[in-house]
């Protein structure tokens, strides 16, 4: 008897040890682009640095071309969650999308207007009778930039955008004089800054300041499954506590990730080129306390969607709280960074 309550013990012990390996529930996270870039920095550091294995969760991360895609298959529960902006779903409610964005990953809208740096073009004002570039005429960004001209006593038409896509096309047509002005989103403008171009900016006045996208999950998976969406949540928090402490930590991930983004020269060249880069106007470097991670302004929200029924994105009569939920960000954000912190600031001794 004493034998066999021994045994028991004993695999009960193994059992414990296999059980966190056994626990990894399968989660897709589907990006809007086609190929890895800084914007998902906090989901590769969460998957590299092991915070997503702490949460029993085993992290694929698939690319598309482009958000509506994403946001079409993260709506039809072909993927966990959608890391998309706001627009394709507002496009797409109106033939039976729906679900909710639960984190969101900005702290300003992701669309401005570009100029060279030495441009005579100061305010939006300046863009009358200019051309501006778009990446393509089903851009959100230029739903975006046609609001920001009305703003300036502009009325845009179509003729005023030429589609010039987003890396060496978009500067050819910039210095050639096809167009003046540049309509496209953060990371764009955080690649071709690496990538030694400077730029003027011109924002939204009325909403520059909004997050426009983050964690988009469909209303099945919000019901069915709540708890992996707060696991993924948590290690998103978790990660972003990692990057703050160690930013040099994180880029060395996201080399790793895609080692195509590390910029040429010196090895200390390379690095104040790629932190500068995966710094440019991200929320993940702010000071905000952890509890306000991933939280939306459901005004300001309110205030940006707004904008876009004005420009027809949208027509049905819908409030921020359809569109975005604060829910999950409350548990999720319940970790310890001590163990956090000290892990990145010994990232790779």
């Amino acid at each position: 008897m004493v034998r066999l309550v021994g045994m028991l013990a004993g695999l009960s012990l193994m059992a414990a040890a296999m059980s966190p390996a056994q626990a990894q529930e399968s989660f897709v996270v589907q990006g809007g682009s086609p190929v890895p870039n800084p914007a998902y920095l906090n989901t590769y550091v969460a998957q590299k640095a092991g915070f997503f294995a702490e949460e029993g969760l085993d992290v694929e991360v698939r690319y598309t071309q482009g958000a509506a895609l994403a946001t079409q298959l993260a709506a039809s529960n072909s993927a966990d969650i959608a890391d998309v902006t706001f627009e394709p779903y507002l496009l797409g409610y109106s033939k039976g999308l729906r679900g909710k964005f639960i984190y969101s990953r900005y702290d300003q809208l992701i669309y401005w207007l570009a100029v060279p740096v030495d441009s005579d073009i100061k305010t939006a004002g300046d863009l009358a009778g200019k051309k501006i570039g778009v990446a393509s005429m089903a851009s959100s960004s230029m739903t975006v930039a046609k609001s920001l001209l009305r703003a300036a006593g502009i009325d845009p038409t179509n003729d005023m955008f030429l589609p010039v896509g987003t890396g060496d096309q978009a500067m050819a047509a910039l210095a050639g004089g096809q167009v003046q002005a540049l309509s496209l989103w953060d990371a764009v403008y955080g690649s071709l800054e690496r990538a030694g171009h400077k730029f003027r900016y011109i924002y939204h006045p009325e909403v520059g300041d909004v997050s426009n996208g983050g964690f988009f999950a469909s209303d099945q998976e919000l019901s069915e499954k709540a708890d992996a969406l707060q696991r993924f949540l948590r290690a998103q928090v978790k990660a972003r506590l990692f990057i703050k402490e160690n930013p040099e930590a994180a880029l060395q991930i996201y080399w790793e990730v895609n080692p195509a983004a590390k910029p040429q020269g010196t090895q200390e060249q390379a690095v104040a080129t790629g932190l500068a880069e995966i710094a440019f106007k991200s929320a993940l470097f702010n000071d905000d306390p952890v509890e306000k991670f991933g939280q939306y302004d459901l005004a300001k929200v309110q205030s940006y969607m707004d904008v876009l029924k004005a420009e027809g994105v949208f027509t049905e009569d819908l409030k921020s709280s359809d569109l975005v939920t604060n829910d999950l960000v409350a548990a999720a954000s319940r970790v310890d960074p001590v163990p956090i912190r000290e892990k990145a600031r010994n990232w790779g001794k």
